[in-house]
Parts: C-alpha cells; structure tokens; sequence
C-alpha cells in the first residue's frame, strides 16, 4: 500500500506528460536531424522549446581531398552552426566518415596506419580550433550568439557494420584515444562521448551488442581517462524495454569502476507507419511510445545518470532506413503528427506553431478538405487525437 501513491503517480506521468515536465532539467530534450535543417526549422525547434541539435560532422564532406593539397570546405557545417546559433541552439557533433583519400570505404575507423591516425588528429584539431570555445568560427561571427561546441560524439553506432566496416572495440579505443587527446588538449573543457551503440543489433555476429562492445572497450588498454560519456540508440518497440539496455550498460560501468560518467541517448525514436520493422508503431503508437519513454527517463534519470535524449528524428524528410522514413515529428511538409504534441507537452514548446497534419488510412492528405470524411483521422494533442 506504501508503494500505491508512486505507482499512480508514475501512471499519470505517462499518461498526461506535462505533469513530468519539472523532472526533466531545461536542455535534456533535443532533437537529431535525418537531413539539413533550414532557417525556418531552426526557428521551429526554437518555438517547441528544443535548444540542443545533434548533427553529422562528416569528414568525408569537408575534406573531400587532401587538405595537403586542397582546402577543407567547411561552408556547409558553417551554415547549420550559424541558423542554429540565430535561434540560440547549440549543436552536438558526431564526427564520423572517413574521406577516400585516406581509405578505401568511409566505415573504415581511420586507425589502421599511421597516417591514418595523423589525419584523424588534424581533422579533429581543426574542427575544435573552428567551433570550440577560441574557434575562429565565433571570431568571424561576432554577432551571433556565442555557443562553441563543447561536447563530440565520436563516430556513430560503431558496433554495427552499417557504420563501422569491421565492429572492432579494439579499433575503436584506438580513435578514443586519439580523438580525446586531441580535444582535450585543445579545450580542456570539452567532453569526449563514445559514438551512439545501436542497443540490440538484429544480426549478431558480425555486429556487437551494445553492452558486449562497450564491456571490450573497457578491457582495451588505456583508454577510460579519454572519454566523458557512452551514447546509447535504444531502439525497441516498446519504450519499457529500453530500461533493460539501460540497466545493462550502467551495470557495466559499474563493472568498470565508471559510475559517475553519464550515459546520453543521442537517437531515440520510433516510425509512425505500422510495420513492416519493429520501431514502426502507427501515428498513435508513435506518440504513446515517446511519452512512455520520456515517463521512463524521468522517474530514472538520477539513478541511470542519464545526461540528455535526443529524439530521431525531426522531420520525415529524407532518411535511409525503413523506420526512418516515418520517425519525424513532423511530416515532410512540416506538419504535426500526433507525436508531435506530446513531444512539446514534455519541452514546454508551443505545438501551435505548424498546423496539424491530416491521414487517411494512415498516409497524409492534402489539409484543404473542410468536411470529415469516413476514415480521415486529424493529429492532435491528447485531446484531439
């Protein structure tokens, strides 16, 4: 009976998401783009109430030749740094992508030789020297909002072969090693993050478990004092099976005697489509997932040291994979899914600011159609659902 008043409160968190707000610290929700973000979306994550980014830094695309013999472009990252800053965002790079001068597939870790490793230290160098908190960048953008990087997730789910062509945590210690040296050395201040692990990967072998990988990247030499913190891509279908994953990893650390360093969930989400994957759960079920999740890690978040979740993805614009293509808050056209509304419950965002998208059978029609019709189901919030 003692335990009767928790489990009810812990019920009404999950069902009515404003009510946790207060247990999610202002700048734990963001959001990680599939595909560039123009003004206008910068302006909208600005209204719903996100102020953290997470985009690709992709070494293939600023040195696409040997900065020996061309320049680095860095226009492109310059772009989305400076809409961000305009809407006081700050933006977490995963860095990742190694360029074909230096190898012949850009899933390749650049640890192989060491010229390779030489490389992957210039990049970093100058990226930081760029965007950290002396970088040139802000010299040159005096104006704008000053919000230098601080924080670099090193690669991206480096244990599954989609982006690592061999998931070696041997490997992978290796570029912490570097990337820490590098960024440390260079802002002190800066934090280091071990590239998101794909929680359960669907094929193993080749590909490693999240928590297997990153118990071998312990047991590698020398490499705990190069990293600030482990991101986790928990995708399940249902958001009750990420405390599993989560329990797991923290045990781990544990193991390690690493505790206090926070886990961050740099890709959290679910498709609106129903199947064919698991993470695809319907337009409803994609909102009741992220509410459950968003419930979940509030009633966790000190005891799982939980430092942020970055939901995937904002738009469905673009997108690789099957469940990519239905992940965003909103659809292509920037119109609001019922997700969307429960995801600004949480941010305290305004969820007015785009209108609401209309589906039939699940697909998205035409909002010009004033008269219902049978089978035509309106998003809304909790309410008009």
């Amino acid at each position: 009976m003692r335990k009767l008043p928790l489990l009810v409160a812990l019920t009404l968190m999950a069902l009515v998401p404003s009510m946790a707000q207060a247990y999610l610290p202002p700048g734990f929700i963001g959001v990680s783009p599939q595909s560039p973000s123009s003004a206008r979306d910068f302006e909208l994550m600005h209204e719903a109430g996100i102020d953290s980014a997470r985009l690709p830094l992709y070494w293939s695309g600023v040195e696409t030749k040997d900065p020996e013999y061309v320049n680095p472009d860095w226009s492109g990252f310059d772009r989305e740094i400076e809409l961000a800053a305009e809407e006081e965002i700050r933006v977490m790079p995963f860095v990742l992508s190694t360029p074909e001068w230096a190898a012949p597939e850009t899933t390749v870790l650049p640890v192989r030789s060491l010229w390779q490793r030489h490389a992957w230290a210039s990049f970093l160098r100058d990226a930081v020297e760029r965007y950290g908190p002396e970088g040139e960048f802000w010299e040159d953008h005096s104006k704008l909002p000053f919000l230098p990087i601080h924080r670099w997730e090193i690669w991206n789910e480096e244990n599954i072969v989609s982006f690592a062509t061999r998931p070696e945590p041997s490997a992978y210690a290796a570029l912490i090693r570097i990337s820490g040296q590098v960024l440390h050395g260079v802002d002190p201040g800066s934090q280091v993050i071990v590239g998101g692990l794909f929680g359960r990967p669907l094929q193993v072998p080749p590909n490693v478990a999240s928590g297997d990988y990153l118990s071998r990247l312990y047991r590698a030499r020398d490499v705990k004092r190069y990293f600030d913190g482990v991101a986790l891509h928990p995708y399940v279908a249902d958001a009750r099976a990420m405390g599993a994953q989560l329990e797991n990893l923290r045990r781990i650390m544990r193991m390690h005697h690493d505790s206090a360093t926070q886990i961050y969930l740099t890709e959290l989400g679910w498709g609106s489509q129903s199947g064919p994957t698991r993470w695809e759960r319907g337009l409803q079920g994609q909102a009741n997932e992220l509410s459950k999740a968003f419930a979940m890690l509030s009633a966790n978040r000190l005891r799982w040291r939980i430092g942020g979740a970055w939901w995937f993805t904002w738009t469905d614009e673009g997108g690789s994979c099957q469940f990519c293509r239905s992940a965003g808050l909103l659809t292509e056209d920037r119109r609001a899914k019922p997700a969307w509304y429960r995801f600004n419950a949480w941010t305290g965002g305004d969820p007015d600011i785009v209108p609401r998208a209309r589906f039939r059978d699940g697909e998205e029609i035409e909002a010009v159609e004033e008269v219902e019709e049978p089978g035509l189901v309106e998003a809304g919030g909790a309410g008009g659902e």
